[in-house]
């Protein structure tokens, strides 16, 4: 009786993981704050990031001030200076609450006025759409300062492209977090940025690698012939949070191989920073990336997990494309420089109840994620 009433209650909870991963469109619409126009792409997450002025300077002077050593720390540690840019970076896009320690350590250092940045796709079940990019029609995002402006590379890059390669689809941008938690941080940093968003679906490390190639063949091209400056004209951001452990509260698969105690945790951390430091650190190499795919996607099913690590597609792509444009410039390998690591449990939260942010989820040893922050540079020959 025992074992048939254990059977029913996995039964229920798949049949709810899966109605819950395939949200029919109608609904996500409805997670919307602020619906998109035409030409204005709209905002989904009024809670965990800033999109006002006031909220974003608050923010900003509160993360400089209790990050201020770990800043220091990394200055000296990589030879940084406040005049100092990346080429490329990753982000965390996880609530300000939880992860803000993650974005100021990296966005102080992008400064180029035109930014590409790789999303990740997470309702790319519900929408059907995989192997492919997902470019968007929107004219402007709207940022705490001004609207930003979608780049004319946007343009120039899917004109290269085959057709076959990507779609365009502003509703799939307009119900899709992983960019949007950027564009505060950008734009303080820079009131004239522009941006080109591209998020990525899933696909096979084979497709991902052909697409890659496409792309940075593509990007050379309008780099050599803009002559445009790597970091200061021009530079990438890639989107994600790390693992996604616990054993209650996810719409997908549970995932805790470690169990969901204080010791579960702490090797959760340990097997987070092993992938963030092997994989992400150092020389940008195609094969280690490959790697990394490997770890987190059964390489012949891209919809399995291994690890339920969030930006497995949009990393991986990222960093394919940066080690396949530096071999196209014919540059050294670009260099991934370690700036901080963080869970949704590890820091003292922050007063920012102050201008009206909060937390989207509850974190707990049963339910918490991972964040990290890598800048990308040229190491001098």
């Amino acid at each position: 009786m025992r074992r048939k009433f254990v059977f029913i209650i996995i039964a229920i909870f798949i049949i709810c993981s899966l109605i819950y991963s395939q949200i029919p469109r109608e609904k996500l619409l409805k997670r919307i704050s602020i619906p998109s126009q035409k030409h204005l792409r709209g905002l989904v997450d009024l809670v965990g990031f800033a999109h006002t002025k006031e909220q974003i300077e608050y923010v900003v002077k509160f993360l400089e001030e209790v990050e201020k050593e770990k800043i220091i720390e990394n200055q000296k540690k990589y030879n940084l200076s406040p005049d100092s840019y990346f080429i490329a970076g990753i982000s965390p896009h996880d609530d300000y609450f939880y992860a803000g320690r993650g974005y100021i350590q990296l966005f102080r250092y992008i400064k180029a006025p035109t930014v590409i940045i790789f999303g990740v796709c997470h309702w790319a079940k519900t929408y059907n759409v995989k192997d492919k990019f997902v470019f968007d029609a929107f004219i402007e995002w709207r940022g705490p300062y001004k609207n930003i402006p979608i780049s004319s590379l946007r343009e120039d890059i899917k004109k290269a492209l085959d057709k076959d390669d990507y779609i365009v689809s502003n509703e799939i941008h307009s119900v899709e977090h992983s960019i949007e938690a950027f564009l505060p941080f950008l734009q303080y940093y820079n009131r004239n940025v522009e941006i080109v968003p591209i998020l990525v679906p899933y696909m096979k490390w084979e497709r991902m690698d052909e697409l890659a190639r496409k792309l940075s063949s593509v990007v050379a091209e309008i780099i050599k012939n803009k002559n445009l400056k790597l970091g200061k004209d021009i530079a990438f951001l890639i989107s994600t949070d790390c693992v996604h452990y616990g054993d209650y509260g996810w719409s997908y698969y549970h995932y805790f191989p470690f169990g969901c105690d204080a010791d579960g945790y702490k090797k959760g951390v340990e097997q987070d920073l092993y992938l963030i430091k092997t994989y992400f650190c150092g020389e940008l190499k195609n094969l280690k990336i490959k790697d990394f795919y490997s770890k987190c996607i059964n390489p012949e099913d891209p919809y399995e997990y291994r690890i339920t690590w969030c930006g497995r597609f949009s990393v991986s792509m990222g960093l394919d494309f940066l080690a396949h444009l530096a071999q196209k410039l014919e540059r050294k390998p670009f260099f991934g420089i370690f700036l901080r690591y963080g869970t949704s449990l590890s820091f003292p939260a922050p007063p920012f109840e102050k201008v009206n942010l909060g937390t989207t989820y509850y974190s707990n040893l049963h339910h918490w994620v991972g964040f990290t922050s890598i800048g990308y540079i040229e190491k001098e020959k």
